[in-house]
């Protein structure tokens, strides 16, 4: 894995939102990279900036999953497992391996 303060995982770790992102968007090898993406959070000044690419990419792809304030990234606290679970479903629909499902928290 690439992207992650000090070179370093940390496997015995919890993971933050953001490093969850991080991982998902290295890990498939998507990129888009449009930064004014961002824009739609109303907290992107607290994204970390080793986070900001995969964030913006993540957004673009339909990765993110907001609940229950859509435009609230909350990018520092540990992600929860409903909330990896979405991200990493959002992730095989980007990617055309999984069906895309209506909701009003995907970003």
């Amino acid at each position: 894995m690439s992207g992650f303060p000090g070179l370093k995982f940390g496997p015995n770790q919890n993971l933050t939102k953001s490093e969850a992102i991080v991982s998902l968007v290295n890990g498939w090898e998507v990129k888009v990279d449009n930064p004014d993406s961002l824009k739609v959070y109303s907290d992107r000044s607290v994204i970390p900036n080793f986070a900001l690419s995969a964030i913006a990419t993540a957004t673009d792809l339909n990765i993110v999953v907001n609940s229950p304030a859509r435009d609230r990234r909350s990018p520092l606290p540990d992600i929860t497992r409903p909330e990896i679970s979405a991200l990493i479903y959002q992730t095989l629909v980007a990617i055309n391996r999984a069906k895309a499902i209506d909701s009003p928290y995907i970003v």
